[in-house]
């Protein structure tokens, strides 16, 4: 033990405080009073600066200093080897693999250190594999394969919180972080190393990397289509190094080839490629987009990319009401009636509870075993559909039954039609309030979220005023204002939708670049701001310079609202000469929309139920899923099984579904980790071929890990700074152990007791003593 002084208050004053007493003493002591004796003068002088010795001495906080052992045992020192596939490149020298360098610091650094720490080892991917001590001579061996590098799951799982003898780890890695979560997540996790005292040694292995790859990545891998209808099959190429820049691509249904072409890929960037496919009949088909390989490709993994084309033989059915006759209503049904894969009433209110209704249904082609049609009445005719632009259009199903009829009386329009759960499409006009009641409002309400349906306001604010459960429902919120004019421009997620380049013909993948160019739109309101679930896909710049939303959607349960701001888009229909190109527009921007909220839709207006998985195409290391959809009438009886086949597992798996807690009817199928191969799944008990009684998907390795062959040394240090490690930067095993416990050496600090030395019963009752005892005396002396 050592007697040590850590005074209480700054040296200067103490000293200065001990020099002031001496003097008041002194001069105390100086003048003796004439009536006592020297020799009590004498004692009473000497227990008063006792008394304040005293004090000065505990304001100099005497302690004791006690060296406290450490604990028993070593300290541990665990050893983490990246084992993901980035480690198999070849970039060490000699030629060596990343993993067999890595390998060798382990064993050398295990067996300098054992004498000293507690050594073990572990190998990570995506997760924590232990590895036995005896066995780090094996690891020479070992073909790193993990597809993904965690470096924060490594670090919280390879430290032990409750390590009384001490730890560090020692990180052996590219540093190549590519689990999710970026370096943020890594930097986050640190604070777990923190907690437990592990400072974190890195060594990086490898170098800036180049691979040389072609890759296919499909835009929309799923697509929903009306039987002839042409559907673009959109493709995005990418290659790497120096993989050629021709290139040649083919489509493949079935494994069988149907189309090819040439591309040409400059750089780095994404060149786009698309095919057209249609189907004559309903059912689900597995399209293939694969780029031919090249000698010396890094993988050839992502050379293809899968797209699922589910046809159906039911059109998408559209309710259009507006609360008086307009152009803009009037073009939009022309519009709607002109796509041979839509089904429109349209309900405009001509004038106090009179209503005009206009029905088009398209009868589908005879087929053996049918029952013969129905004789017309004299109040419908007949037409073939045709459409402005026909050339570039499929053939429709079959003729177009079209009838008129008045209604009148107080019956709630819309409410009927949304209780014959008809729609997929409600179209909301301007001046909608007789079709809005309170009843309806909720019944529309009900119908989007329960029912996956989708409310499209056309031309903005559907009323004059929005009532709060009307208001629940809009993307957006409005305020009176002055008339003005606008141009839309679409946002980058709206040029991400590639409306104008989704139908054949209809404006080109250019299509959006002429927006700006288009007639004006005109409003009386304006939006002052979207909801926070809300994503704006086209906007407008008003005279403040402020953008303002135009064209705005938001998920509602299980459907889509969109908003659509402005009249006068029937203009647009109606191009001058320079634009003639581009009449399409007005037409393709609403078919593409419609097919973009049905393909959003849960089920089909024919459809109890239905299968979807969640993703195409699913990663080895990932849980493959899907989601089953049931109505509400479905989903009161018992839940069907799902069962699963697929090449690379035997017979059939049968599964049950699990209530996604998103809703009454939505359930969850979980199917796992699968290997490589096709699988495909469906619903029990549902007849073959049934619409949405069935889904495909694929598994895969994705190896992102050998496409992404950069180190990272610059967030290996950060690690280790910001653990109290160090970075270590030697290639010979010998002087990285020999800086590694050089480091520890010199951070390695004591472990002390403090005790203040004064702070014991006794010393203060004797403090107190000498204080008692001082007065006594001065008082028995007549000086108090």
């Amino acid at each position: 033990m050592l007697l040590v002084f850590e005074p209480l208050i700054s040296s200067a004053l103490w000293l200065t405080l001990a020099v002031g007493v001496g003097a008041l003493l002194a001069w105390y002591a100086w003048r003796r009073p004439w009536g006592v004796a020297p020799g009590r003068w004498a004692a009473i002088i000497t227990l008063m600066a006792g008394s304040a010795a005293l004090v000065l001495g505990i304001l100099l906080n005497p302690t004791w200093q006690e060296r406290i052992p450490p604990p028993a045992g070593k300290p541990r020192l665990t050893i983490l080897i990246d084992d993901s596939a980035s480690m198999a490149a070849t970039d060490m020298p000699g030629g060596r693999t990343r993993f067999a360098a890595a390998a060798e610091i382990t064993r050398e650094t295990a067996a300098r250190l054992a004498d000293r720490f507690d050594v073990s080892a572990a190998t990570f991917s995506n997760e924590l594999r232990p590895v036995a001590i005896t066995g780090l001579n094996e690891l020479g061996g070992h073909a790193p394969a993990g597809m993904e590098t965690d470096l924060a799951g490594a670090l919280q799982s390879g430290v032990d919180v409750q390590r009384p003898a001490g730890q560090a780890v020692l990180l052996l890695s590219d540093g190549n972080h590519n689990a999710g979560g970026g370096a943020p997540r890594v930097l986050s996790a640190l604070s777990v190393v923190r907690a437990a005292d592990a400072p974190v040694f890195t060594k990086t292995f490898g170098t800036d990397a180049e691979i040389h790859d072609l890759s296919v990545r499909l835009y929309a891998p799923q697509q929903l289509s009306f039987i002839e209808q042409t559907v673009p099959v959109t493709a995005l190429l990418r290659r790497r190094g120096r993989a050629p820049e021709a290139v040649s691509v083919s489509l493949l249904l079935d494994d069988k080839e149907i189309a090819r072409q040439s591309a040409y890929i400059a750089g780095d960037a994404e060149t786009e490629i698309r095919f057209d496919v249609t189907q004559k009949e309903k059912g689900l088909y597995r399209y293939e987009v694969r780029i031919d390989p090249f000698p010396g490709e890094a993988t050839q993994v992502n050379n293809y990319g899968t797209f699922l084309l589910r046809v159906v033989d039911e059109p998408i059915r559209v309710l259009l009401v507006e609360g008086k006759p307009y152009w803009d209503s009037k073009f939009l049904a022309r519009t709607l009636s002109s796509d041979p894969s839509v089904e429109l009433v349209s309900v405009v209110r001509m004038s106090e509870g009179r209503y005009l209704e206009r029905t088009l249904k398209r009868e589908r082609p005879a087929k053996p075993g049918d029952a013969a049609p129905e004789p017309m009445t004299d109040a419908t005719t007949t037409t073939e559909a045709t459409t402005p632009n026909a050339a570039n259009r499929p053939a429709g199903p079959g003729p177009v039954t079209e009838s008129w009829r008045v209604l009148t009386g107080t019956e709630d329009i819309l409410l009927g039609a949304l209780a014959s759960g008809s729609y997929q499409v409600v179209v909301l006009g301007r001046e909608s309030e007789p079709f809005l009641s309170e009843a309806a409002v909720e019944s529309l309400r009900e119908w989007v979220s329960t029912e996956s349906g989708a409310l499209v306001c056309f031309r903005g604010q559907p009323t004059a005023q929005v009532g709060e459960r009307l208001e629940r429902l809009m993307p957006v919120q409005w305020n009176a204002f002055g008339e003005s004019r606008f141009r839309m421009t679409l946002t980058d997620r709206g040029r991400d939708m590639r409306w104008f380049g989704a139908i054949g013909g209809g404006g080109g993948t250019g299509g959006g670049d002429i927006l700006p160019h288009l007639p004006t739109l005109a409003t009386s309101t304006r939006s002052d701001g979207t909801k926070p679930l809300a994503t704006v896909l086209a906007s407008a710049v008003d005279a403040a310079g402020n953008e303002k939303p135009v064209v705005t959607f938001q998920p509602y349960g299980g459907g889509r609202v969109v908003v659509v701001e402005g009249a006068g888009m029937w203009r647009w229909a109606f191009l001058p000469p320079a634009y003639a190109e581009h009449d399409s527009t007005y037409g393709t921007l609403w078919q593409s929309l419609l097919r973009w909220l049905v393909s959003g839709a849960a089920l089909l207006p024919n459809q109890e139920m239905a299968l979807r998985t969640d993703q195409v195409t699913f990663g080895t290391s990932e849980t493959a899923s899907a989601t089953l959809v049931m109505r509400k009438t479905a989903s009161q009886s018992q839940v069907p099984g799902i069962e699963l086949t697929g090449e690379a597992i035997e017979g059939t798996r049968s599964l049950t579904p699990t209530p996604a807690g998103e809703g009454l009817g939505t359930f969850r199928v979980l199917f796992g980790e699968l290997p490589e191969g096709r699988y495909r799944a469906r619903i029990a008990g549902r007849k073959p071929g049934e619409s949405g009684s069935e889904t495909v998907f694929d598994v895969r390795s994705l190896m992102e890990e050998q496409l992404d062959l950069r180190a990272r040394p610059d967030l290996m240090a950060r690690i280790a700074a910001s653990t109290g490690g160090i970075e270590l930067t030697a290639d010979s095993p010998a002087e990285i152990t020999r800086t590694f416990t050089a480091h520890l050496d010199k951070g390695k600090v004591d472990r002390i007791r403090k005790t203040p030395a004064w702070d014991r019963w006794w010393v203060l009752v004797g403090a107190f003593g000498l204080w008692v005892t001082t007065w006594g005396v001065r008082r028995n002396s007549g000086l108090v």
